[in-house]
């Protein structure tokens, strides 16, 4: 981001903007600003942008950006939902990219802008362009933009052929006389020629020689045409040639009817997904295009429109309520039987949909291993690699490889750390270069003030005697001499000094008394204006709690006030309704009246009691028959009880029997 920020410094600084940003300004810009000094780039480029965005909703700017991009084809690496957010929210990855993109070719979408208000086709429906009419206005149109290509190509040439009349002249008068100076010589060559014995012949083996020199070259061409044909064809036969090896491993442990189930599958699979899955989503993507198209046509919505769609949604959904409710009261046992199949389906359905969102997934996932395998193969290729690496060599490749990025990260981590701090002190740096000078020339204005100019001057010419002296007392004792003739001469200067700034301290005396009478009344007059600005900040304070308090109060009362207007308007809506009733009552038309509220009801309360007296009618058959039934009842299952008694006794008697026979069987074994 560093380079891109450094790009947009550059262009920013030259003509036509020149903008004078550094790197830290240019990144502490706020995002309204930034979106300002993009806008200002769109307005160079079309002048119909130059406004101030704060005058824009940032909706209606995020939509005439994203429309004049669109018109000088700028591609965004992102999603254009993530695109539109980060526009509208200022994002400084997002205005950098679109800043580098326009600004190094700022010419060339100038006139493509221009070229856009005019090249831009309008889309229009099918369905419209059935009309005869609109069909004949829309051909003209076409007509139209390619007329306009053609002129504006015809322009270009011209003004890109910059030659005038007399310059054609000159260069046709400079060909004529080449061409005389050509034909000279072509004679000259020739007299020379003709005065050699046997040219003719020599003139033919030159002919064929160039002949065959031609040839050489388009069979050389030929040849290499071959080669690269060649080399081509092999690399396809190799490519398929792992694909059957890839295959007959695949099919390897695979018997036929096994491949043949897995072929089927795929074929269903995949015939789920062009049948119905793809259609579903197809018709799915129709659906939300026509939705945002309709959107889009629409006006600005504010929002009282909001509120009003907000309410009618409600009511729609508590009028779906009422009506699922009655369907489920009215509900048919043959309908709640097949409810479970239903769910069973719609389970079923779903589980397909997400198998094959699944299926879609991993199938990705192997196209781009696929894909990346390959790239890496030719990389290595490429590079000469013919073994690769496995098992515990590949393990100290990759902790290798992971030591060499993590010492990469941390030193990249300091080398960024390094150029913010360089960045910080250089900025310091120059602060504190301009506080000096800023210092430098205010003392120097107040010397000349005060008649001592050079006070400081000599000052500083002092310090640095008195630094040369430190120095020169650390080194050898062997220039004690000249050092005391140079403190002599130095005492001598100082005193000097003393006496010329004598007067001028003693002028300075009565100022200092005067500046703190100064810095006294100064001193009052600060604590006197800190009093009354705290009494207004108090006031103030009681002043904002107030606004803030009616404000509060406005908001509740234009809440209640909207609450009663939404109340009236359902009130007013049921009195259209008792109204339009009242009318149905009173109409002598007898299908109004079957259509009436209170012909419903009445119905509705009619079929009610006819089916209040058949369940009460039904009730009365059952407790008449129930004393029977119930005794029905009772010597059935006393029958039930017998006919178990019956069973056991049998069985209990057939065991018996079988325990006799064996004894029986048992002593004749013992008899023989």
């Amino acid at each position: 981001m560093a380079e891109q920020v450094k790009t947009i410094i550059e262009c920013l600084a030259r003509e036509p903007f020149l903008k004078t940003f550094n790197i830290i300004s240019f990144d502490s810009l706020e995002p309204l600003q930034l979106l300002q000094v993009l806008n200002d780039v769109f307005a160079y480029v079309d002048p119909k942008h130059k406004m101030d965005l704060r005058e824009e909703l940032p909706e209606d700017m995020a939509r005439r950006m994203l429309k004049f991009l669109s018109v000088l084809k700028f591609q965004p690496e992102c999603s254009v939902q993530e695109f539109q957010a980060g526009v509208i929210t200022g994002e400084k990855g997002i205005i950098y990219s679109v800043l580098v993109w326009i600004l190094p070719k700022i010419e060339a979408l100038k006139k493509r802008a221009y070229l856009g208000k005019f090249l831009v086709k309008v889309d229009v429906p099918a369905e419209i362009l059935q009309d005869q009419e609109v069909e004949t206005t829309y051909n003209a149109y076409n007509e139209l933009v390619e007329e306009f290509k053609e002129v504006h190509r015809s322009t270009d040439t011209l003004k890109n052929n910059q030659y005038t009349a007399a310059d054609i002249k000159k260069d046709i008068q400079q060909m004529e006389q080449e061409y005389e100076q050509i034909q000279k010589t072509i004679e000259r060559k020739k007299a020379r020629v003709a005065q050699i014995q046997n040219h003719e012949e020599l003139l033919a083996g030159a002919r064929s020689l160039r002949r065959e020199q031609e040839r050489q070259a388009s069979i050389t061409e030929q040849r290499l045409g071959q080669k690269s044909a060649m080399a081509a064809a092999d690399s396809k036969i190799a490519r398929l040639q792992q694909q059957l090896r890839d295959i007959k491993a695949a099919t390897q442990n695979m018997s036929v009817e096994k491949l043949m189930v897995k072929l089927e599958e795929e074929n269903r699979s995949t015939q789920y997904l062009v049948d119905e899955k793809l259609p579903r989503e197809i018709a799915t993507k129709r659906k939300v295009c026509s939705s945002l198209q309709k959107v889009l046509l629409e006006p600005a919505m504010n929002d009282d429109d909001i509120d009003e769609l907000q309410e009618t949604a409600q009511e729609l959904q508590n009028e779906l309520n009422e009506l699922h409710h009655e369907r489920m009261s009215k509900a048919d046992p043959v309908d709640d039987k097949l409810s479970m199949f239903r769910k069973q389906a719609m389970m079923i359905s779903r589980k397909k949909e997400a198998l094959a969102e699944e299926l879609k997934e991993h199938t990705n996932e192997w196209t781009a291993s696929e894909a990346s395998l390959k790239e890496k193969k030719e990389q290595m290729k490429r590079m000469g690699a013919s073994e690769v690496l496995r098992g515990e060599e590949f393990r100290q490749y990759t902790m290798m490889l992971r030591n060499r990025g993590n010492i990469y990260k941390s030193k990249r981590a300091e080398i960024a750390d390094l150029r913010a701090e360089i960045g910080v002190l250089a900025r310091t740096e120059s602060i504190l270069t301009n506080q000096f000078k800023t210092i430098k020339e205010t003392i120097a204005s107040v010397e000349k003030e005060k008649g001592i100019s050079g006070y400081t001057d000599a000052q500083d010419e002092l310090e640095k005697v008195s630094a040369q002296k430190g120095a020169t007392d650390e080194q050898k004792g062997a220039v004690l001499e000249d050092m005391s003739g140079m403190s002599n001469k130095l005492h001598a200067a100082i005193a000097d000094k003393k006496a010329s700034l004598a007067p001028i301290i003693k002028e300075l005396r009565p100022l200092r008394s005067k500046c703190q009478e100064l810095e006294a009344r100064h001193s009052e007059k600060k604590s006197e204006y800190d009093s009354v600005s705290a009494s207004i900040g108090s006031n103030l304070s009681s002043l904002e709690q107030e606004v803030k308090g009616m404000r509060e109060l406005a908001q509740s009362e234009e809440s209640r006030y909207h609450f009663i207007m939404h109340s009236k308007q359902l009130l007013e809506l049921q009195q259209q309704k008792v109204d339009e009733e009242l009318a149905i009552y009173k109409s002598t038309d007898p299908a109004a009246r079957k259509s009436s509220l209170r012909e419903q009801y009445n119905r509705k309360i009619l079929e009610q009691d006819n089916l209040g007296k058949a369940l009460r009618a039904k009730q009365k058959a059952v407790r008449e028959q129930h004393a029977p039934n119930l005794a029905q009842m009772l010597m059935w299952k006393d029958l039930q009880s017998l006919l178990a008694y019956k069973r056991d006794t049998i069985i209990m008697r057939q065991q018996s029997q079988d325990q006799e026979r064996e004894e029986a069987q048992g002593e004749n074994m013992l008899i023989l």
